[in-house]
């Protein structure tokens, strides 16, 4: 399994680059972090990846999922909103 364990936060493998913006790329390093950014900094709160990518950051922080799915469809939802870094 491709988790991290960091002060009781589950991590992905490796964290995912997104833009917001004009700024700079910042790092998501799980789906905790991805959920705060879907709901809090998403340009765009439609699409499909993004509706997909909101409910199994949500789920997966209650039960056990497949973090590499999770973070594949954060990476989808991120293209989709053309923030991948």
């Amino acid at each position: 399994m491709n988790i991290i364990q960091d002060n009781h936060e589950i991590r992905w493998s490796r964290p995912v680059r997104v833009q917001v913006g004009y700024g700079f790329p910042e790092k998501v390093h799980g789906p905790k972090e991805a959920l705060d950014y879907l709901t809090h900094r998403w340009p765009v709160r439609e699409g499909t990846y993004y509706l997909k990518a909101l409910k199994e950051c949500a789920a997966s922080l209650q039960t056990r999922m497949p973090l590499e799915r999770v973070r594949r469809t954060f990476v989808m939802a991120s293209i989709e909103a053309r923030m991948l870094g």
